[in-house]
């Protein structure tokens, strides 16, 4: 073989056995270059990372193309916020008629079995052309380049030319911007305000990064899709631009990804698509990586598949938890030693994910203990065995400090302890912005039906939590009564209730009757005022901006009104009254059940619950997301 450079000698080979009857394509390419040594070394650079680069096709993804035809007729009469209802029912009636889109019903295709010697020096060239001109505050390294300006795709799209048109038409955002954040904003602004690209909560269904031409269409998608936009385009400008990437959050289900500037002096600039500052995580990480286009970016010995599982061991992946904050190397003492029939020379550490333990990582297993290396604080982990495809508990779930020291729990069955629960999963921030959208809403009582003689009861001065019931200081009989948003916000509104008494000395009691509300009901309209009595807290009402709107009852006759209790567009994971709810806690490796119970308010106790170890409250009535805690002064501590 010819232009084989030392250190990536292997990996073109391979590159070149896998590529079959296109191995002709991979050297016209190489030879192409053969005077430049430069440019040489970028085409030895894609031919020796391309062995593992695919892309996915198949007819069940052109049945899902629909999804994409449909936002781009939506687009083209102006841009659309949110996913419209049109969208969700055309995604369940295919997932209906031809199944769920995962990656095990598509076919997977190997780039270098399809790309051609000019498709490749096209992509050499214009990113050479784009890269001699960046400012001088991004990294001009050549290392940098060959990784995160040279590759023709983000992640596994289906590969196709992007950057000549995308550097003419968003070079000059490059060019007039004095540093990063005037970049992102120029970015920001063309993108989401001029161009209408937006995100979405469907398209987190689309397990694939699909290509430019389906962006181009649907202006839409979930992180994977919208940091891939990010992507093509600085990295067609020129720009060193990576993804980095949390496979599970270490006090949460799922995971993200979002995009990397290199700056000069070896500095980073992490953001978030349509974002114009420095990321700052929502979320507790465990471990963050790096897609490179290079492989073997594993630093340590590589394992067993029968100690750890593949997914774990990507060669095109990189360890940079360090770069994002405080690491620890840590040693576990395993108090359930290894008893199989092998030799194990590696275990893994786990997070929680809602309702498993799942493997973030890897690390040596010696005389009973694990090590691994450069963990993030403030994180609970179980390190365990990786057995068939099975996780073996190693330790009791112990908790890594901000500081650096681990926390072990010893579950105290002697002196037992009632506890008050208000929820089952974490109240994160995000709640609180949903929240905000009623704030400065009011109630409002009348006698008449237009509410021509209204009176206002109660102004919602802050964002309520969860379920709230708000008194209201009762002086006047009212036979029609209402929520009403503020014009400027979009009230969602998940459920409302209100209370009352016929006679003040009377009791009190659920107020019922005929429900109102504006806009008029449409069968366009994904969040009908009726969804806020429609006794479903994953449903809410929902009004236009800068529109008036509101929800309310006809009650047929005059009450006085006492008490509103109110939940705002949430995630349904506080206590429900009427629901059954199951206590477990962790104990020799497994969680052991305290017991059932029904749920008559907006808390529950269980008694006699055993002390210093953790806890998980399931929903048996409905839902699906829960959260390990302990149970601190009184108070649920979630991990």
């Amino acid at each position: 073989m010819f232009f084989l450079s030392c250190g990536r000698n292997s990996n073109m080979l391979y590159t070149f056995e896998k590529s079959g009857s296109n191995r002709g394509e991979l050297e016209l390419f190489l030879s192409y270059y053969s005077n430049n040594r430069q440019k040489k070394q970028a085409a030895e650079f894609l031919i020796s990372g391309m062995s593992i680069k695919h892309h996915y096709s198949g007819g069940l993804i052109e049945k899902y193309d629909t999804i994409f035809h449909l936002y781009d007729s939506l687009n083209r009469v102006g841009v659309i916020e949110g996913d419209p209802l049109i969208i969700s029912n055309t995604w369940n009636s295919l997932e209906r008629c031809y199944g769920r889109l995962v990656k095990s019903n598509v076919e997977k295709k190997w780039d270098c079995q399809s790309l051609s010697a000019d498709f490749l020096i096209d992509n050499v060239e214009q990113s050479f052309s784009a890269w001699k001109s960046v400012p001088d505050y991004v990294s001009k390294d050549f290392k940098d380049f060959c990784e995160f300006v040279l590759p023709y795709k983000s992640n596994d799209e289906v590969p196709e030319k992007h950057k000549e048109r995308y550097f003419k038409e968003f070079v000059h955002l490059r060019d007039t911007a004095k540093n990063v954040v005037g970049l992102l904003l120029g970015l920001n602004r063309e993108l989401y305000y001029n161009q209408g690209f937006r995100n979405s909560n469907i398209l987190w269904k689309y397990p694939l990064t699909f290509p430019v031409s389906k962006m181009d269409m649907a202006h839409r998608g979930a992180c994977r899709h919208t940091v891939a936009l990010y992507t093509w385009i600085m990295r067609a400008c020129g720009l060193p631009v990576a993804v980095d990437f949390v496979k599970s959050w270490g006090n949460r289900s799922q995971g993200h990804e979002w995009n990397v500037l290199m700056l000069d002096s070896g500095r980073i600039f992490p953001f978030d698509s349509f974002g114009i500052n420095r990321l700052e995580f929502a979320y507790k990480p465990a471990k963050i990586f790096r897609r490179m286009y290079s492989l073997n970016n594993i630093s340590e010995e590589i394992p067993s598949l029968k100690d750890v599982p593949g997914w774990l061991l990507c060669s095109d992946e990189m360890d940079v938890t360090s770069q994002y904050g405080d690491t620890y190397d840590i040693s576990i003492p395993c108090i359930y030693p290894w008893t199989g029939d092998y030799s194990k020379k590696h275990g893994i550490i786990c997070v929680f994910d809602n309702k498993k333990w799942k493997p973030v990582y890897w690390g040596e297993y010696k005389n009973d203990k694990m090590t691994f290396l450069r963990m993030m604080g403030d994180v609970c982990y179980m390190a365990a065995y990786y057995d068939n495809g099975k996780i073996v508990p190693a330790t009791s779930p112990f908790i890594l400090q901000k500081d650096g020291k681990v926390r072990y729990l010893t579950i105290d069955k002697q002196n037992c302890k009632d506890m008050i629960l208000k929820r089952k999963y974490p109240r994160f921030k995000r709640m609180d912005l949903l929240a905000m959208s009623i704030r400065r809403g009011i109630i409002e009582g009348a006698k008449d039906k237009q509410f021509s003689d209204k009176d206002i009861l109660l102004d919602i001065a802050k964002e309520p939590k969860d379920i709230t019931d708000m008194q209201i200081v009762a002086t006047k009989k009212y036979r029609y009564v209402r929520i009403r948003p503020v014009i400027y916000r979009t009230g969602d509104i998940a459920e409302i209730e209100f209370f009352g008494k016929k006679n003040l000395d009377g009791p009190e009691q659920k107020l019922t009757g005929r429900i109102l509300g504006s806009p008029i009901l449409s069968s366009n309209d994904a969040h009908p005022y009726t969804y806020a009595m429609d006794n479903d807290y994953d449903t809410y009402f929902s009004k236009p901006k800068n529109e008036d709107g509101y929800v309310g009852l006809d009650l047929g006759t005059s009450y006085y009104i006492t008490r509103v209790r109110l939940c705002p567009r949430s995630d349904g994971n506080f206590i429900v009254d009427g629901h059954t709810y199951e206590l477990c806690y962790w104990d020799e490796g497994k969680w052991i059940s305290a017991g059932k119970k029904v749920a008559q308010d907006i808390t529950i106790e269980f008694n006699d619950i055993p002390r210093n170890t953790f806890y998980i409250l399931h929903d048996l009535t409905k839902g699906k997301e829960e959260r390990i805690f302990t149970y601190e002064n009184g108070l649920q501590v979630w991990w």
